[in-house]
């Protein structure tokens, strides 16, 4: 959000100076506010899902990530504190977290790390930003995967 906020700040700025300078700063926050804002713009304009579970597994589409069922170890129901709330977040624990690391978008991968940090997992979805609730993921994660997986 913070680089957003400086990415549309930059852009302002930079269209108001008349100058080389400006251009540059303009056209820098232009490219930040596409690589930061770009999913936010996506996900809420496009609907495109934070995440989907099928047959095959879970994918993470704005995170450029897809589990197969063999590779997801479990997704369970947690809360992350922020100060003196709480909030409701959805852990999904793949077998191999480092890999899902280095499979997500390049942007994503420090909070990736912090997550596994903080949670254990790479993968941490707030109820805030998902258009189901956490436990209609979870049966659909139960009705979905295979026995064996």
């Amino acid at each position: 959000m913070l680089f957003t906020l400086a990415a549309v700040a930059g852009v302002v700025f930079g269209v108001t100076r008349p100058d080389l300078l400006g251009v540059l700063i303009a056209v820098s926050g232009a490219v930040l506010l596409v690589v930061f804002g770009g999913p936010i713009i996506v996900s809420t304009v496009c609907r495109v899902p934070v995440v989907a579970v099928d047959e095959s597994g879970i994918r993470f589409p704005l995170m450029g990530v897809r589990l197969s069922w063999g590779e997801v170890a479990s997704v369970t129901r947690s809360v992350a504190l922020r100060g003196k709330t709480s909030t409701p977040v959805l852990l999904i624990v793949p077998a191999e977290p480092e890999d899902v690391v280095r499979r997500a978008w390049p942007w994503l991968r420090r909070e990736a790390r912090g997550n596994m940090a903080r949670y254990g997992t790479p993968i941490v979805l707030s109820d805030l930003s998902l258009d189901h609730s956490i436990d209609d993921i979870v049966t659909a994660v139960r009705r979905r995967r295979p026995a064996t997986a």
